[in-house]
């Protein structure tokens, strides 16, 4: 997978919950919109600014299918400058700017498939559970701030 491809054309199919981008190169990534929201690459959706990472987190492809949640529909795709998109989720969630190379690393397709699983990047059963846990549960804020101006 090259770092630095742009898409040539993206498309966003809301009845069938899939979001499709075609690669410079040919490459043709299909994304269920509850993989796309497990990936999420915001801070509060990756537990917090320390678990942010610059690579989609392997366990996302192990997740269950959210496709029913309003939390894995969406509502609005808007481009962010010339090097991603930003989704806003049906839910309000809309903090996850997704780049161009993040969505080709999270690409779901067995070919990727295979050269994660070269790399050593499968999750243990034990690290699926509990993220299982963490992401279909996320923990309330706990600190309510009111901002005035």
């Amino acid at each position: 997978m090259t770092a630095m491809l742009k898409p040539k054309s993206i498309t966003a199919d809301k009845q069938r919950s899939l979001l499709t981008i075609v690669w410079e190169d040919g490459h043709k990534s299909e994304y269920s919109f509850s993989l796309l929201r497990h990936a999420c690459p915001c801070a509060e959706c990756a537990g917090g600014h320390e678990n942010m990472r610059r690579d989609p987190d392997p366990v996302v492809f192990f997740l269950p299918d959210m496709a029913d949640s309003p939390r894995a529909q969406i509502n609005l795709i808007e481009p962010v400058g010339n090097y991603g998109f930003n989704i806003i989720w049906e839910d309000g969630h809309r903090y996850g700017i997704y780049n161009w190379e993040y969505l080709r690393k999270l690409c779901p397709c067995e070919a990727c498939q295979r050269e994660r699983e070269a790399q050593g990047l499968v999750p243990d059963e034990e690290t699926i559970a509990q993220e299982i846990e963490r992401r279909m549960n996320p923990p309330k804020p706990q600190i309510q701030i009111e901002f005035t101006l």
